[in-house]
């Protein structure tokens, strides 16, 4: 089994080589649908993107965001902590048809238009079943045979990680994660809070809009793990991070009229 799966990498990268696919990954793109069109712009049809969860919410455009990249075949959906609370908000609300606890604890993390665009399209449960069953956790091996592991809020060495460690968990961020030959690509963390280590509102844990551009992904712990969450919905930027060469491509909107939870 481990001889099929060694030839298939390498057919796989001989076929990457020979039509020229690009594999990236994006992250946090939260209702910025500009970011998520601009990005389309730049693609080729054969590329494929790793995009590791929280598309919705906090953005001008939650709800369109989120069909926009579930229904992209160009686009590998990985579950981030907001598509959680999302699901659970669907459930308490099919099941009780009221706004309870889980509701409340979306809308007080940005997803109040998230919710209210899917009620105006139907509530249809499908989407429920849909975002449930993302993954939380996928690898690939890049033609220099690095492991590449993606996760919504990354990984910590020698953990055996649960759902929510995957989606949730920043305590442990700056923790070691080694493992031969292989980097986390995660999201979760914005650059700038990251950086500055700020906690509390939103607005401290960037800083002043004028001093959060981020120059790209953030790599740290000796290379093995990078961030790509760029602040999308607050700095206007976000990153397209080549799996394969580690290219990084910016992407800005104006953001002088934008507004944010």
């Amino acid at each position: 089994m481990r001889a099929f799966y060694f030839y298939k990498n390498i057919c796989y990268n001989i076929i990457k080589e020979v039509i020229k696919v690009s594999v990236y990954a994006i992250s946090d793109l939260h209702g910025m649908l500009c970011l998520y069109q601009e990005v389309k712009k730049f693609l080729k049809p054969e590329d494929k993107v790793y995009c590791l969860g929280d598309c919705g919410d906090r953005g001008p455009d939650p709800w369109e965001t989120i069909k926009a990249v579930a229904a992209d075949p160009q686009f590998i959906y990985i579950k981030g902590n907001h598509e959680d609370m999302l699901v659970n908000a669907m459930r308490e609300y099919a099941k009780y048809e009221c706004f309870d606890r889980d509701y409340a604890l979306l809308c007080f993390n940005g997803g109040k238009d998230t919710f209210e665009g899917w009620i105006s399209d139907g509530a249809n449960p499908d989407w429920c079943n849909y975002l449930s069953k993302l993954p939380t956790y996928m690898e690939y091996c890049n033609k220099d045979d690095v492991k590449i592991a993606l996760c919504h809020a990354g990984l910590t060495a020698g953990s055996n990680p649960n759902t929510r460690d995957l989606i949730w968990d920043r305590e442990h961020i700056w923790d070691t994660y080694y493992e031969n030959n292989t980097i986390c690509v995660h999201g979760h963390t914005p650059i700038p809070g990251m950086i500055r280590g700020y906690r509390g509102s939103l607005k401290n844990f960037f800083g002043a809009r004028e001093d959060s551009y981020v120059e790209g992904a953030f790599w740290y712990c000796n290379d093995h793990k990078v961030n790509i969450d760029c602040g999308s919905f607050f700095t206007g930027q976000t990153v397209l991070l080549n799996l394969d060469t580690f290219d990084e491509h910016i992407f800005m909107v104006d953001m002088e009229d934008k507004q944010y939870e």
